[in-house]
């Protein structure tokens, strides 16, 4: 978690100066954030425990102290390792791309001061940009271009991400406001900070940062990237989106929109423009709400992600079925904000399909679809609206076609996303016109019910032990390898209280989902919480299957 602090109204006061640490084991005075501070602290004394040319690593000296003198040995070392990491690639990798740190306007360099100190279990840090001020403007700045650890961080493999994530948050305090005299929108400069370990190749690292942000997107995929308040899923929605952005137009889109006088949309809309590139901020995001559906480079370039960490990655639509009786219909209301994916379902029915999609008016609205056949033949393409609504019609729903999939968002408001954003309903409505073929819907349901009896068939012949088969993950929603999904169905079909409707298919849906989740909060401490995470998210990845295997 990151706070980005400003004060813009100039405070005249005395106050006592604080001589800076100059040696190590010296102790100075810091003021620190309390909502981050495991002890809800304003300021704290910290020890110098480590300088070099590049940066000060200051500790929190009460933390430090109730260390045994075997651990304040390995937290040195790691600190030591962390030095070294930013020395060697992180400080020269970032700065020759994005730009050289700040001046301080009281120490008057660059250098570069970490303090560490205890923080809520769900912080890994933060950057105070009040910092960047003398205590005449601001009484409670420290006056040193300071970033501020958790001091669990030091025992992650990846410590070097969530130092270089903050050290980010310095360079764009430089460019943007220093330089350019504007402020970064949340959104954006959280953007950047959080691709730093993607950047500096740390998505390498078992459970790194973008293993987590991924998690933490697929349990929340439909918030508002934009918006901004400090949750998990606003780190997830970021971070995945910012892998889209650099994947398709490099990392150069980030570096420009950061060096220009524009901030948010409008600096990305500059940087796009710049490169050469024909998309706008509006394609560019239509296209990563198609992406993460699909994330198939055989449907377009543009719907899929390049990197091979995000290859099997996909949103799970809100599915919704239409009754197989005459004249059915269906009405979803659905509240969603500006810059928010929305993914919508219709399977069922048979005729035409016909939808009709309605929005506040005045709003801009753009909403992508695809339509996919019984062979998952599919194709993209984007409803016409106008004043808020659109309709469309699919003839052959059921029969040519299986599957249609609505993408709307709003798309109207530019800049000035600062925190909680206003919520807007649109509402959709689907309905099917029956076609008149008696004997194909006769011999439609006869193959229905020869399929149910074959299902049955199956289920009776899976009866074996679920000890003798292995699960091939990692497996989630929509997973197409039968065989570990079987497998994984008759563990936990053993569990009644898991999965009690037991259902061995092959086929990992609705009901092996909620199983999953339900079977990874009931062993949240060894699957989930390693991972910081509260819930289940029905992704059956390396500790889910770990965890089963030790249970069989």
């Amino acid at each position: 978690m990151k706070k980005l602090f400003f004060l813009s109204i100039i405070f005249f006061s005395f106050f006592i100066g604080i001589v800076s640490a100059q040696e190590e084991g010296e102790v100075r005075h810091f003021y620190v954030e309390p909502e981050y501070d495991i002890d809800d602290r304003e300021e704290l004394g910290a020890e110098l425990v480590k300088e070099t040319d590049e940066l000060y690593f200051y500790v929190d000296k009460s933390w430090w102290v109730d260390l045994s003198s075997r651990d304040q040995s390995t937290y040195q070392q790691k600190m030591n390792d962390l030095e070294e990491e930013f020395r060697e690639d992180i400080y020269h990798q970032v700065t020759d791309k994005f730009g050289d740190p700040p001046e301080h306007p009281v120490t008057g360099n660059e250098k570069i001061s970490v303090l560490f100190h205890p923080m809520r279990e769900n912080a890994g840090g933060y950057f105070n940009s009040g910092d960047q001020y003398s205590r005449y403007q601001n009484p409670r700045s420290n006056e040193l271009s300071l970033l501020y650890l958790n001091t669990s961080v030091l025992n992650y493999e990846d410590k070097g991400g969530f130092l270089a994530h903050e050290f980010m948050h310095l360079l764009v305090f430089n460019q943007k406001e220093r330089l350019r005299g504007v402020r970064e929108e949340v959104w954006l400069n959280e953007a950047r900070a959080e691709f730093m370990p993607t950047f500096l190749s740390y998505d390498d690292v078992e459970n790194g940062n973008l293993d987590r942000r991924i998690n933490s997107f697929l349990r929340d995929p439909d918030i508002s990237l934009t918006e901004w308040i400090g949750q998990r899923a606003d780190y997830g929605v970021v971070n995945v989106f910012t892998q889209y952005l650099v994947d398709h137009y490099g990392v150069d889109i980030l570096v420009d929109s950061l060096k220009h006088d524009q901030v948010g949309i409008e600096s990305i809309n500059y940087a796009l423009e710049k490169g050469g590139h024909e998309e706008d901020f509006h394609d560019v995001f239509n296209n990563f709400k198609v992406a993460v559906l699909v994330n198939d480079c055989s449907l377009g370039e543009k719907f899929c992600f390049k990197s091979e960490d995000l290859t099997d990655l996909r949103v799970s639509p809100a599915t919704n079925y239409m009754p197989y009786s005459e004249d059915s219909s269906l009405s979803i209301q659905y509240r969603t904000k500006n810059w928010a994916g929305n993914w919508h379902k219709i399977t069922g029915g048979r005729g035409t399909l016909n939808l009709d999609f309605k929005m506040e008016e005045g709003l801009r609205v753009e909403v992508p679809y695809l339509l996919c056949t019984h062979e998952d033949e599919c194709e993209v393409d984007f409803l016409e609206t106008e004043n808020g609504e659109g309709s469309l019609e699919v003839e052959g729903f059921n029969s040519d076609y299986e599957s249609l999939t609505i993408m709307p968002s709003i798309q109207e408001k530019i800049s000035g996303f600062n925190g909680v954003e206003r919520s807007y309903l649109f509402t959709w409505e689907a309905s099917i016109t029956p076609e008149d073929n008696r004997e194909e819907t006769l011999e439609k349901l006869n193959r229905l019910r020869e399929l149910l009896e074959q299902l049955k068939a199956r289920l009776e012949e899976r009866r074996e032990s679920p000890t003798s088969c292995r699960i091939e993950g990692p497996l989630r929603r929509g997973s197409t390898d039968r065989d570990s999904v079987e497998c994984l169905q008759r563990f936990l079909r053993a569990k009644p209280d898991i999965y009690p409707e037991g259902y061995v298919t092959g086929y990992f849906g609705e009901l092996t989902e909620k199983a999953v989740i339900r079977f990874q909060e009931k062993y949240a401490e060894e699957v989930l919480h390693p991972l910081d995470i509260e819930e289940g998210t029905g992704y059956v990845g390396a500790r889910t299957i770990s965890m089963i295997n030790n249970l069989r």
